[in-house]
């Protein structure tokens, strides 16, 4: 018992010593400040040695007055007066470039330097930086954590350059004239109904009505479905062909993609030109691989010798790129359509139906697979449909696995467009036990489109003994270059 009250003496002793030391630390750090939270974030840098430049642009660009408000807080980076010394007469002198370059340097908040690794900070103009325990974008702390009244300030020796983000810079170059005009080429008008004005609503369905010409927004396919290189909030490296490339690369896709238009033939051949061109992530032309990988899984090859610009972007960068030459097989990977997704059926057999687990026996992986039986149903089919097919040849391939019955074997084929088209292929027997991908033949596209593909069972309707099966572990399309 004496014991156990002496170390419960002992422990709140301790206690108290340590809350004793963290309230004289508390306090220290408060009285250290108190003369800096006397004054706002506008007063304490214009009060500062060496800071009245970026003081004096404060007042012209009007951020002083927010600044000098203790509404909220912000944190500021602040350029030496040497460091803005070389600011270009252009952002002086125009109000607009102005706020945006000042506003570059602000952001809502309060950021403390420290330890901190990496961390992007979105500013007030729109843009984001990254600041890293020394500095923030290229600049280097000279004087950190400096508080005020409404908020804290940091000295850097360099200004923040308010950069065109990778969206921008292609919008607004001048040296890569094709991939500028195709890239705009994939704008499109966007209805958004919270954008209209709504006059009415129609009696017979109670739709509303939105006046004409309200709502629409334009997008474009590019960030919409491929990489939104316009959000500042993530890093991207994108590559930019240049004319004679562009031209190289854009008339090795377009066979692929004929249409019944012109304009939709460069649509869709410009978008998957370019949508394996832009990655996330930040690579500088040192740091870049010799492969980057999209995120449609497409291998894209990276000759950094063919590099012949690099520009930083507030959202990453940007390679002007003299080539890149793409492997077609990564460009076009095969196309497998799962055998237990199916778009439909010929008749409802749900009885019938067994969507199957199995596992391997000569890999030992596991896998999903249809399997039908004694459905009562001359020429049943199973439907697939296969988005996007383009306009070249394809040899096509399928696993179907009879793990029920030596006899009798079964048939099945695989028809285009039509469960009764004789064109395509003939009737395949279904093996015992084989787990292989058995090559079917090869089939023709002339135009891209969607495409359905229909697993066709034997021409007798018996419903015993399994004559009349149908089995799908899944469909491969490879194209035939």
């Amino acid at each position: 018992m004496f014991f156990r009250k002496r170390n419960i003496v002992i422990g709140l002793l301790f206690t108290a010593v340590v809350i004793s030391a963290c309230k004289k630390a508390f306090n220290d750090a408060n009285s250290t400040n108190d003369s800096n939270l006397t004054v706002n974030l506008y007063q304490a840098i214009q009060q500062n040695n060496g800071t009245a430049i970026f003081a004096s642009l404060l007042i012209k660009s009007g951020y002083a007055t927010l600044l000098a408000s203790g509404t909220k807080s912000y944190t500021v980076w602040v350029p030496t007066d040497a460091a803005l010394a070389s600011l270009p007469s252009t952002i002086l002198n125009d109000t607009a470039l102005l706020r945006k370059f000042v506003g570059n340097h602000i952001a809502n908040g309060t950021y403390n330097a420290g330890s901190v690794t990496l961390q992007r900070i979105p500013m007030l103009n729109g843009k984001y930086n990254n600041m890293i325990a020394g500095g923030i974008d290229s600049a280097n702390f000279t004087a950190s954590n400096k508080y005020a009244s409404n908020g804290v300030w940091h000295i850097i020796d360099k200004y923040i350059p308010a950069r065109d983000n990778c969206w921008e810079w292609i919008n607004n170059s001048t040296n890569t004239a094709n991939s500028k005009a195709l890239l705009q080429f994939l704008n499109y008008n966007f209805f958004d109904s919270t954008l209209a004005t709504q006059t009415g609503v129609d009696p017979n369905t109670g739709a509303p009505i939105y006046k004409a010409g309200t709502g629409i927004v334009v997008k474009n396919k590019f960030l919409v479905d491929g990489v939104n290189i316009n959000d500042e909030s993530t890093e991207y490296t994108f590559l930019v062909l240049d004319d004679g490339s562009f031209t190289t690369e854009y008339n090795k896709l377009s066979p692929w993609f004929k249409t019944g238009s012109t304009d939709s033939t460069k649509t869709l051949t410009g978008f998957w030109l370019y949508k394996d061109l832009a990655v996330k992530g930040s690579y500088a032309a040192s740091a870049l691989p010799d492969t980057l990988l999209s995120q449609f899984g497409v291998k894209v090859p990276v000759d950094k010798s063919k590099i012949t610009a690099s520009y930083k972007t507030s959202n990453g960068w940007v390679h002007v790129m003299s080539q890149v030459n793409f492997n077609l097989n990564y460009k076009f990977p095969p196309i497998i359509l799962e055998g237990e997704n199916p778009s439909g059926f010929a008749a409802d057999r749900t009885a019938n139906a067994l969507y199957r687990i199995r596992i391997n026996p000569n890999t030992g992986a596991t896998f999903k697979d249809l399997l039908m039986q004694n459905y009562g149903y001359a020429g049943y089919w199973i439907r697939y449909l296969a988005k996007g097919l383009n306009s070249m040849r394809y040899n096509a391939y399928w696993v179907s696995v009879n793990d029920v019955q030596t006899t009798p074997l079964w048939t099945q084929k695989l028809c285009i467009d039509s469960a009764n088209n004789p064109t395509t292929f003939t009737y395949v027997t279904v093996p015992y036990q084989n787990y292989n991908e058995v090559s079917l033949g090869q089939f023709t596209i002339a135009n891209y489109r969607n495409v359905n593909l229909f697993v066709v069972g034997a021409n007798t309707s018996s419903t015993s003994g399994g004559s009349v099966s149908i089995d799908v572990d899944y469909i491969k399309l490879v194209p035939a270059f």
